[in-house]
């Protein structure tokens, strides 16, 4: 009787652990994937714009600038423009519809001023 009780805890335990280790594995995981641009830093002049295309990641995606007194950001499709503001330097962060993020540096340079003719 020892035996078959010892045989039946084991068995328990074995379908317990075999449970456990499909219940754990979730399909809906997904490694985080480092969205690229077709250029990863850009030089825009103040009251210019640039703009920089996602290659890869899911739309839709959004665009913050870490300092907004510099450099704004706005999203149509796949593309961000970026507006200097004011002289400097920043970091444009995209994020995905996955909330996968990628960083564009940007370097704000002064205005070129019109030569008088």
């Amino acid at each position: 009787m020892k035996k078959s009780t010892k045989f039946m805890s084991l068995l328990c335990l074995s379908l317990a652990l075999v449970a456990f280790t499909f219940t754990s594995c979730d399909d809906d995981e997904k490694a985080e994937v480092a969205l690229k641009f077709d250029k990863a830093t850009v030089e825009v002049a103040v009251g210019e714009t640039s703009t920089v295309t996602v290659n890869n990641g899911t739309s839709p995606f959004t665009a913050v600038s870490a300092a907004t007194d510099l450099a704004t950001a706005t999203v149509d499709n796949k593309k961000i423009a970026i507006k200097g503001v004011k002289v400097g330097t920043t970091t444009i962060t995209v994020t995905d519809k996955e909330k996968n993020t990628g960083k564009i540096n940007v370097k704000v340079i002064a205005a070129e001023e019109e030569e008088e003719a």
